[in-house]
Parts: structure tokens; sequence; C-alpha cells
């Protein structure tokens, strides 16, 4: 009996702009070329194409994705069993998580993934290759990432806001320079910028935070969170003392341009954390709503009447990995302990023993396993090798696009050719049409496979940039010199820790047991 493939075909494109938005029609010709030649040479299944899925504007590490989610809900309704699509990078930039779709999700689903230009098939023996490409992806992101940060570094050194909107109570102001666009702030001179004035006039009268809240509230004053879109009083609140201290602590209520306040923990990880003062960027000072004498006077009196600050959360070594035996719970680090304790424990009501492992015994047994298993499995350069041979594919890419552009150059002095044949009169109405219409038609094609090659071209040519600095960390991480909380997210997928006969007991599983 014939195998049935139901089949989803997966595409994606990272931006709206229409040069990548047109390679999405071009992802999905060569997609469904591909589904179209399997089922000739695969006498013994059936090909069904069940559904196409598109994502255009997400980042390969974003798996919030509108389409991916639908696929998701349509293999986990047992619709389909096959997904395609064109290479790794569309489907993840991510390695963790692209590693957890292909080895556990996929598996557990009955799930058969292809990734055509990769040669990918989980039907076959699991490729040592793949991980490491899935690294490079993610290295593409992070350097994309790199680049951003940049060029936004030097919009906010001159003194350009880069916020989706301006504060509460200010307007933006866009000046242009010749080509150079400048975001600046300026009073919103609504009802928006007096509340801002009597905030820092209550503070200075001696009121706390959150005696200014209630006073804003018994007036009726909508908090800054009333400017979401689709914002209900229900959902966000109303004002309340960290809302009026983030005003009063902000710089630029006092007229400097201070930005890069708060910033994403990664580039892969939305959650926001506070920078340090050292790495604020200052772009200037202009007109704030509180005069600079005022606003400084605000920042001392808060500083004078502040409580000792609690201890703010920091992302340690283990941090997300760790994971207690007993109940399950995570193990957050403990300063003087110099480790990590369970969570559950540390909240009292029996809800867990003391569980706890110091940070350095972690680190010793943590290098110990990888060290192991460096010497059982892996052959460094034997990997370099099969690595550079990936790369190395590009060469035949550049002499088909060579040769598409001498066929294009054919097809279009041919067109010349049948022109002049008309306009002499060596060939009619009907027949000129006839042939322009199948040469349009071989040039269509021929422009479809240019658009697939550069794009995999312009992947292969970014990855052959990371690679160098790339090999150097696999190095590290073979040897172990380099041990620090991004290797240990690359390596280890979760750390249980257990107690028997009195002493600590790791299961330690790590990202490519395979």
């Amino acid at each position: 009996m014939k195998k049935i493939w139901n089949i989803a075909i997966y595409a994606r494109v990272s931006t709206d702009k229409k040069e990548q938005s047109e390679s999405i029609p071009a992802q999905v010709d060569s997609l469904k070329k591909w589904v179209l030649d399997k089922s000739k040479t695969d006498v013994e299944s059936i090909y069904n194409l069940v559904e196409i899925y598109e994502d255009q504007g997400f980042s390969g590490s974003n798996f919030e994705r509108a389409s991916f989610i639908k696929m998701k809900d349509a293999i986990e309704a047992g619709k389909i069993n096959m997904v395609v699509t064109r290479d790794l990078s569309r489907f993840s930039r991510n390695y963790v998580m692209a590693g957890y779709y292909l080895e556990d999700y996929f598996k557990v689903n009955g799930i058969r993934f292809i990734s055509v230009l990769d040669n990918v098939d989980t039907n076959n023996e699991f490729d040592d290759i793949i991980p490491f490409k899935n690294i490079l992806n993610e290295m593409y992101v992070k350097d994309c990432s790199r680049r951003i940060k940049d060029a936004l570094k030097q919009r906010m050194l001159r003194g350009s806001s880069i916020a989706s909107k301006p504060p509460y109570g200010y307007k933006f102001d866009t000046l242009y320079e010749g080509n150079v666009k400048t975001i600046k702030l300026i009073p919103a001179d609504d009802i928006t910028t007096e509340v801002v004035k009597d905030i820092f006039k209550y503070y200075l009268s001696g009121w706390g935070a959150g005696k200014i809240a209630t006073e804003l509230n018994k007036r009726g004053i909508e908090p800054p969170s009333a400017r979401i879109k689709n914002f209900a009083k229900s959902k966000f609140g109303l004002w309340n003392a960290n809302t009026i201290l983030s005003i009063l602590k902000n710089p630029k209520y006092g007229g400097y341009m201070v930005q890069q306040r708060f910033k994403k923990v990664s580039y892969k990880i939305k959650k926001v954390k506070t920078t340090d003062k050292d790495q604020w960027v200052l772009g200037g000072e202009f007109e704030g709503i509180i005069d600079k004498n005022t606003f400084n006077e605000v920042q001392r009196l808060i500083k004078v009447r502040a409580k000792k600050n609690r201890h703010k959360g920091e992302l340690h070594l283990f941090s997300t990995v760790l994971q207690c035996g007993d109940c399950g719970g995570s193990m957050c680090y403990r300063k003087s302990y110099e480790g990590y304790k369970c969570s559950n424990s540390q909240r009292g009501g029996g809800r867990c023993t003391a569980h706890s492992v110091k940070e350095e015994y972690l680190k010793s047994i943590l290098k110990e396993e990888l060290k192991r298993l460096v010497e059982e499995k892996i052959d460094k350069d034997k990997l370099c090798d099969d690595i550079n041979k990936e790369l190395s594919k590009e060469n035949n890419d550049d002499k088909e696009l060579k040769n598409i552009e001498k066929e294009l150059k054919k097809l279009d002095k041919k067109i010349s050719i049948i022109y002049e044949d008309k306009l002499n009169g060596v060939i009619n109405e009907r027949n000129f049409k006839g042939i322009i219409a199948d040469i349009e038609s071989k040039q269509k094609k021929l422009e479809i496979r240019k658009e697939q090659i550069i794009s995999r071209i312009n992947d292969t040519r970014k990855q052959e940039e990371i690679f160098e600095s790339y090999r150097g960390y696999i190095d590290k991480i073979l040897e172990f010199d380099d041990f620090d909380r991004e290797t240990v997210e690359k390596i280890a997928k979760k750390i249980v820790v257990l107690k028997k006969d009195g002493k600590n007991k790791l299961e330690i599983f790590l990202n490519f047991n395979n």
C-alpha cells in the first residue's frame, strides 16, 4: 500500500520590502516543483500538497509567526505529516529552537521534515552537520542585530529619538539636514505636558509617588498606558507609584537626550532590563518640560528618600538551565552561597527540600562531561571539512548564474531579431505574438531561477563572513577556553540536580546528544 504524504510548504522572508517579498513566490514555486518531481520519481508514495504557509516580515529567530502557528495547529490536528521548506534558514535562525523542532517536536508528531537546498530529510539518518548549520544561521541573525544596533547608536548620538512613541507629555518634531533625518522631542503643549509639571511640583512639595498617583486618579486623568491601542482600564489599571517614579527619573523630562536606559536581554529574547549609566547613550541637551535645576533637585530627593535598593535579577551562568530533581522547579542563583538553590525551597511552606549546588562544582562537572563527549564522538577536523564543503557549493551557483545571464542576453537578442522580422514583413502579427510569448515565458522562468540562486549566494556569503570567526569559536567550545553564558546556552538543554546519599547528582541533557 502506498504511503500518503500530506504536505505543507513553508516559506518565510524577514521583511516586508518588495525585493524580499518577491522571494516568497520564488520559494513557493521551487517547492511546488520539488513536490511535483518527487511525486513522479517516488512511485511507492503519494504526495498530496495540502497547504502553503507564508510568513512575511518575521525574523527567523521569532517563532510567534502567524502562519507558522497555523501550520503547527494543522500538524497537531493530524492534517499534515510532511513539512517542506527551501532551506534551514527559512525555517529557523534560532539554533536551540531549530534543534527542538527537528529532533523532538516533528518526531513526536510523526512529521517528515525536508529542507530541499540542504538535502535534509528526517526520514534518513540525522546529519551531524545540521546542528552547526543551525548555529551559523543563528549567528547570521546575531550579526544583523549588531549592525542594526550600530546604526541606531549613530542616530542616538546626534540626538535623534529612536523610540516608536514619544514619552508622555512630548511629541516628535522631525527635522532634515540634507538627507539626514533627525527626530527631536518637543513639549506636546496639551494636558499631558501639564500633568508632567504637576508630578514634579507635587514631589518637590513633599508628596510621595503613591500620593501623587492617587491624586491623578481622583482627577480622572488617564495614565500613559491609555495611549496603547485598544486601551482598557480593567487591563492596564490607573496611575501607580511605579509610573510616577519612571517619569520623575527619566532624564528626558529635564532636557537630557539620554537613550538606551533599557535594552533587550539578548537579540532573541523580548524581555528588557535596566542598563547601567555607563551604557546610556547621550545625545546632547534640549529644552525639556522641566528645567534642569528642578529635575536635578528631584533626583537628589529621590536618593534621599529611597530605601535600600532591592537586589535586581541577573542572568547568571546556569540561570534557566538548572532544574530541581524533586519538585521540577527552577534553581536560582544566591550570591551569598555562590551557587544555586531550589526556588520553591526558598519560598518556604515545605514546597521542597533545600537543594543547592555550587557554581564552580557545576562548571567542573560540565567541563568533564563535554571533554568526555569530545574525545568519544567529535572529529573536529572532519567537522570543519564538512562545513567547508557546504560553503564551497557557492562556486557551482556562480557558474549557473553566469549561464543564466548568457541565456537571458540571447533571448533579448532574439526578441530584437523577431521584432525586425515583423517590421520587415517576414512574419505576421499572429506568429510574432506567439514567438514573443514563448520567449517571455522562458525569460520569466530564468529570472525566477536567477533570483533563487542570488538569494542562496547571499546567504552563503554571509555564512562565509562569519565562518572564520566561528571556526575559532568551535575551538573554544571543544577546548573549553571560553566557558561563558553563551556557551552554556548552546550546549546544555537542561541540568537536573538530585540528592542521593546526601550528595549532589547531576543529570545533564545536551543540545547535541545525537
